[in-house]
């Protein structure tokens, strides 16, 4: 990026860039531009004002005041073996956090498809057999993204499947010997800690439940990811922390009835718990 911006203005020229807007909200833009013939993908931070920090600190949540959450959350999987984006260039400035300026640039994703989009519509020219293989996989994949992200001390906070992606591409090929690479996105209000609490994994896994029951995903599914989330002990695992799951549950239920308009048909796995 240095020879797109460069000399003392360098800050205010990311701050003034210009491209195709994805989301403009609390101070914050999202935008995709080209440089040499590849697309980047900027978030820039204006400042939130007071107004909003405090908004926030009274809803008790904590607010992301500027782009180091990203990067520091992307620094994070990728050292945990966690798929995600790369980052080309990051700055910040200011010291009053209702007035900080910052900016992180990414690569754009060559996977531009959204898992959740992706599972409701698995490619038919896929025999049956694959066309499961394939699901199982993705599955499987989730599975042990979240299990290295949470070991990892980290929860996402907007943890739907929709914030992985997968390539566009003709499947017709695929085999089940094929890895896979599913991108997790989406990283600006991702907490750290070493260890994450209950609260936060249960709403991180209830997002992603919620996320996926209208994929479908059938009870065999969910014991895929399962197996791969707590591990070959999971019935135990299920049974030791009834509390976190019984949340998880609570809250995929919950996220189902306001968005969906109705109760949710769990799997059975999940659907003896309250």
């Amino acid at each position: 990026m240095r020879d797109k911006f460069s000399g003392a203005d360098a800050f205010d020229q990311v701050m003034a860039l210009e491209g195709e807007v994805y989301r403009a909200k609390e101070g914050r833009r999202t935008l995709l531009f080209e440089h040499g013939g590849e697309e980047y993908f900027a978030k820039i931070h204006h400042g939130i004002g007071w107004g909003e920090i405090w908004k926030n600190l009274t809803s008790f949540r904590l607010p992301v005041t500027d782009a180091s959450n990203e990067w520091q959350a992307v620094d994070l999987l990728e050292k945990s073996g966690v798929a995600t984006v790369k980052i080309v260039g990051k700055g910040t400035r200011g010291v009053n956090p209702a007035k900080r300026e910052s900016f992180v640039i990414m690569e754009a994703l060559t996977e531009r498809v959204e898992v959740e989009d992706f599972l409701k519509e698995i490619p038919h020219s896929l025999s049956l057999e694959r066309q499961l293989a394939l699901k199982r996989a993705i599955i499987r994949q989730v599975a042990d993204a979240a299990r290295r992200m949470h070991g990892a001390g980290m929860n996402h906070r907007d943890f739907y499947l929709c914030h992985f992606h997968i390539i566009d591409r003709d499947w017709s090929s695929w085999t089940p010997d094929e890895p896979l690479r599913l991108p997790l996105i989406d990283l600006h209000r991702a907490q750290i800690r070493a260890s994450v609490p209950h609260r936060w994994l249960a709403k991180d896994l209830g997002a992603l439940l919620f996320s996926a029951l209208d994929c479908p995903i059938t009870d065999r599914d969910l014991v895929a990811f399962l197996r791969v989330y707590l591990g070959a002990d999971w019935k135990q695992q299920l049974e030791t922390e009834t509390s976190l799951w019984t949340d998880v549950v609570k809250r995929a239920r919950g996220f189902y009835r306001k968005h969906r308009g109705r109760d949710a048909q769990l799997p059975g796995a999940f659907g003896r718990l309250p």
